[in-house]
């Protein structure tokens, strides 16, 4: 007679990198404060990975909100220096938040408004049109971005309209050592 334990199912677990680095407390979530921008003037918010960090960061997703009532364009751009007059963000928080002490990143969330200049140096990938009282969801990235020490992941938005409009900004990412396989 044939013993029944050996037919049992084989257990498969199919986790992808975003919700492995959660459990790990790797992946975090930075949202902007509430950006102003139109009449000419533009906004932005971006995510600093320090020149010394010793980790490398792997972007996921991005969502823009717009609370406004006309369009905008949002660019999003690898490695631009940041503008003269960002601000470090405080809205940063671990997606795993069962663990104690929370994570903290070594990256950190930046952003500007009411800006009349051009970001500098870097590449601006793609654009996107962001629809009235609307919030754009990006597609998963799963991590092929990657920004290394001393780079950035920066979304500008503009509007050709003369309103000043309000937007907010969320990015996602995890982080890992340098060095680790």
């Amino acid at each position: 007679m044939m013993d029944r334990r050996s037919e049992l199912p084989v257990e498969v677990v199919d986790l992808t990198s975003p919700g492995w680095n959660a459990r790990l407390g790797r992946y975090f979530i930075g949202q902007t404060e509430e950006l102003h921008f139109g009449n000419g003037l533009s906004a932005w918010g971006g995510i600093i990975n320090p020149r010394y960090s010793g980790v490398n960061l792997y972007f996921d997703i991005f969502t823009i909100t717009n609370f406004g009532d006309q369009n905008f364009d949002a660019e999003i751009w690898l490695n631009a220096i940041p503008p003269y007059h960002a601000m470090e963000g405080t809205r940063i928080v671990p997606s795993n938040q069962a663990i104690t002490p929370p994570p903290r990143p070594k990256a950190a969330m930046w952003q500007a408004e009411y800006l009349n200049e051009n970001l500098q140096n870097g590449t601006d990938i793609f654009g996107r049109i962001v629809t009235p009282n609307s919030t754009l969801v990006s597609d998963s990235h799963q991590g092929s971005i990657i920004i290394g020490q001393g780079g950035t992941f920066s979304i500008l938005l503009r509007s050709s309209g003369q309103k000043i409009i309000t937007a907010t900004i969320v990015l996602t990412w995890w982080e890992e050592r340098i060095g680790r396989s």
